[in-house]
């Protein structure tokens, strides 16, 4: 019974992932330097496969670094192949291919080498994302910035469940009415959505049993107006996709934080309770994708660290009434940097 939860809190993590202190070490990237030692693209990866086969076991720095690694080679084959796509035969493409895959089988195998922590998850996320090192799109967030700092100073929606429920499927039906067709629109959007979201936080552990799916589908299609407004360039494709990520980082880390408080709280009493706080607490490590984790703002990340040293000890709580031991909710971390890598 007890592998059975495991094997499902695995699978869901999985689902998410395939649906979607640090910064100098995560500098290495001698990919190119590696594929100039070969003229066949196929004989410079294989030698970086027999190098990562040879290695017992990679500390969590060790791992980002040879990750960089391994993308720099990577980029540079697909660069070399397009380049000389007339000298080389289809058979030097596919087994670039193969060997793609045979280096991440072995980067699956080291991950599982020694435990790791959810702080490692977000460590190898952070020095992993090519986004870091765009200079120009982090200017474009510290613009932004200071809209979702107002929109975190806003009082949340005033009410009972209920009423935040109605009030959030109202907002939602009023924004598809009047539609996204501006950045004043999508801020607005964002702004009411955030009062209404806090207030249903709040109310999380009384919800549970509720049918919302009108509330998510109608929160997709706001989202799609936004993109269709950018298709027909109302907004541009980077402001939709800064404030949207930005907004799904604020969402995640504020589900997590409520998450934490009612646990410590004790307002999580059942079994199928339990289940839901251990996804919800899960969801960041697995949902932040690389564009995402480079736009956290500077707290944003200090909170997002922060749960990470808190996660195991709230997990230990909920995990009891699940009937998940210490030894296999330690496996989490480990099983979330393995799937990570099976993805890229």
């Amino acid at each position: 019974m007890r592998k059975g939860k495991l094997n499902y809190i695995w699978t869901m993590l999985m689902a998410a992932l395939f649906a979607t202190v640090l910064f100098t070490s995560c500098s290495d990237n001698n990919g190119g330097a590696i594929l100039k030692t070969a003229a066949n693209p196929a004989i410079a990866y294989r030698a970086y496969l027999l190098d990562i086969r040879s290695r017992e076991n990679l500390s969590t720095q060790e791992l980002a670094s040879e990750l960089r690694r391994w993308q720099a080679l990577d980029d540079s084959v697909a660069l070399h192949l397009k380049r000389d796509t007339l000298s080389f035969h289809t058979d030097t493409r596919n087994e670039c291919d193969l060997l793609h895959d045979s280096v991440r089988t072995e980067f699956c195998r080291l991950a599982m080498t020694q435990p790791r922590t959810y702080s490692d998850m977000l460590y190898l996320k952070e020095c992993v994302s090519p986004y870091f090192y765009d200079e120009e799109l982090m200017l474009s967030v510290d613009d932004v910035e200071p809209f979702f700092e107002s929109v975190s100073h806003q009082p949340p929606f005033a009410g009972d469940g209920e009423q935040t429920v109605k009030a959030y499927r109202d907002m939602l039906r009023k924004t598809l009415g009047r539609g996204i067709h501006s950045t004043d629109d999508l801020m607005l959007f964002i702004r009411r959505e955030d009062a209404v979201y806090r207030a249903f936080l709040t109310h999380l552990n009384e919800l549970g049993q509720m049918n919302v799916a009108d509330i998510t589908r109608d929160t997709e299609r706001c989202c799609m107006q936004v993109f269709q407004a950018a298709e027909q360039e109302e907004i541009s494709y980077k402001e939709a996709m800064i404030y949207l990520a930005m907004r799904t980082n604020r969402r995640l880390l504020l589900n997590a934080q409520q998450c934490a408080n009612d646990i410590r709280a004790g307002k999580v009493k059942t079994a199928d309770q339990a289940q839901a706080y251990i996804w919800m607490l899960l969801q960041p490590y697995s949902s932040l994708d690389a564009f995402s984790i480079a736009l956290l703002t500077p707290q944003e990340r200090k909170t997002l660290h922060q749960i990470a040293a808190d996660t195991p000890e709230l997990l230990d709580r909920l995990g009891k009434a699940v009937s998940l031991d210490n030894e296999q909710l330690g496996d989490i971390p480990s099983l979330l940097v393995q799937a990570y890598i099976s993805t890229l």
